[in-house]
């Protein structure tokens, strides 16, 4: 194994990852507008609505119990208003992404996918838990954890198949992390963070995404990144990964005092409440999940 070569033969597939990996240009739209501070709530319900699929996605989602709307939002023009502009961008986006790499595949891929759907809809629980302020974006960071993970699977799929080979092996005493560094030389969170800033997602949900295995590390919002990291081990714990018991997972003691500021005396009964819950709330989101799978 030479996992410097390896990892300067990745970077250089990152670097070209707009042009191998690129969303639709409707998202590109959707980012100017977005972006520029001109724009109104129409500019954006044109450009979506431009695109049938998308446009019965996005109120699919709208319309989900993850929102709890009373009255059914109907039109895209409704949608844009009560979830706003950057919901909607994280929305366009992170489909796009799902649709982008969603292939029907090997077993390894149908359960990364559900662990990484699973893990969104954790994220946003345990937001939620910790009374942080509810929006799009814990779902997204969570479904989008693993990307890294979903592009070395599916790009680099020889080595990859080597990787899990080795995982295998009577003798093989490393875990998952391990080996994914020793034999690409590069973490499936680093590459996260270089795809999803390729495609122009929001910092914070960049960040939270490559800190989500040492939130205590986290440059922006540890508290965000704890969200991920441990909707991840309980996720694990409840079985629901790919990786069945090669996959090991520490609860990063170091961001414990940060979050016990946000939630007083945070400990091991919370962490059992959480693992109770998250089979229910992941029922509850289902038709969240459905509406970002179809095509």
């Amino acid at each position: 194994m030479y996992p410097e070569i390896e990892r300067e033969r990745i970077i250089e597939i990152l670097e070209r990852a707009p042009e191998i990996l690129t969303l639709p240009s409707i998202v590109n739209d959707i980012l100017d507008v977005v972006s520029r501070k001109t724009s109104s709530a129409t500019d954006l319900t044109n450009i979506i609505e431009s695109d049938p699929a998308l446009t019965t996605r996005i109120l699919a989602v709208a319309n989900s119990a993850y929102y709890g709307f009373v009255k059914k939002i109907s039109t895209i023009s409704h949608a844009v208003v009560v979830l706003g502009f950057q919901e909607i961008q994280n929305i366009a986006l992170s489909m796009s992404v799902v649709h982008l790499f969603d292939r029907k595949g090997s077993e390894f891929s149908e359960n990364l996918w559900r662990h990484s759907f699973a893990v969104g809809v954790g994220t946003r629980m345990i937001a939620q838990y910790l009374s942080r302020k509810i929006d799009g974006k814990y779902f997204v960071s969570g479904l989008l954890h693993d990307v890294g993970k979903i592009f070395l699977s599916q790009y680099l799929p020889e080595l990859f198949g080597k990787l899990l080979s080795a995982m295998d092996e009577k003798d093989n005493c490393l875990s998952y992390h391990a080996l994914e560094e020793r034999i690409f030389g590069i973490t499936h969170a680093e590459v996260g963070e270089i795809l999803l800033t390729a495609w122009m997602f929001p910092s914070d949900i960049v960040n939270a995404v490559s800190s989500h295995h040492a939130p205590s590390q986290a440059k922006m919002d540890p508290v965000f990144s704890f969200c991920i990291h441990l909707a991840d081990l309980l996720c694990t714990i409840k079985g629901i990964t790919p990786l069945k018991d090669h996959h090991f997972i520490f609860l990063d003691r170091g961001i414990i005092p940060v979050i016990q500021e946000v939630k007083a005396n945070f400990s091991t009964n919370d962490l059992m409440a959480l693992l109770s819950q998250l089979d229910i709330d992941i029922e509850r989101q289902s038709s969240f999940v459905t509406a970002f799978k179809k095509k």
